[in-house]
């Protein structure tokens, strides 16, 4: 008797996840390095940002794991195409680990079965709301587990880190958040009207049994 299992990710869906993982690492490749912070300037979260805008949780998170994972082994996807488990370990490498808890964040505030249910009952402004909102707190575990490891790589007070890796990129960040707002968002609402995107259904309320 041949027992059939259910594979976990189907082949559409794996896709997507190597879709997005490559998104990232070529948006990382945008990166500027600055004389006096070891953190270069890097477009590498609005590569997480669009990851957790357009996929659901588990998708979004497994996207960034796997990109983690490429430049693991040594594949050139992190910024100034560096690759290796030293880039993870090293000073700015805990910012880089916050990514797969960021797409978690993000996604589960716009792409979880109950906020999508409560998208179709709110105004539209919600969805801009909730994304921003989840972003700030995202980018906010950025700062936080991504200073901290800074800190303690190079053995710094934690506030001596901030000064050097987080306040000169505030104005950036927030310029992000804010294109990611303006311009993924409205892409999120027409894929979904085109059925493209792969989130849970929705589940319909039958108004005759009321």
């Amino acid at each position: 008797m041949v027992i059939k299992t259910k594979s976990y990710f189907k082949a559409k869906e794996l896709a997507v996840i190597g879709i997005f993982a490559t998104v990232t690492a070529v948006l990382a490749q945008i990166a500027i390095p600055i004389p006096f912070s070891p953190a270069p300037i890097s477009f590498g979260m609005v590569g997480v940002y669009m990851t957790a805008i357009l996929l659901k949780p588990k998708h979004a998170v497994y996207a960034q794991v796997c990109y983690l994972l490429l430049g693991a082994v040594g594949l050139p996807v992190f910024g100034n195409f560096r690759g290796g488990v030293g880039a993870l370990i090293g000073p700015t490498g805990g910012y880089l680990l916050t990514y797969p808890l960021m797409a978690w964040i993000v996604s589960m505030s716009l792409n979880s079965m109950i906020s999508r249910q409560l998208e179709l009952i709110n105004k539209k402004v919600w969805i801009f709301i909730k994304a921003g909102l989840s972003m700030l707190v995202a980018h906010t575990v950025l700062y936080a587990g991504g200073t901290a490891w800074l800190s303690i790589s190079i053995n710094i007070t934690f506030i001596s880190a901030l000064t050097i890796a987080v306040y000169p990129f505030i104005v950036l960040d927030i310029l992000k958040i804010v294109f990611c707002i303006a311009a993924v968002i409205p892409f999120r609402a027409y894929m979904l009207s085109l059925n493209i995107l792969l989130l849970d259904t929705i589940p319909t309320v039958n108004n005759e049994n009321k």
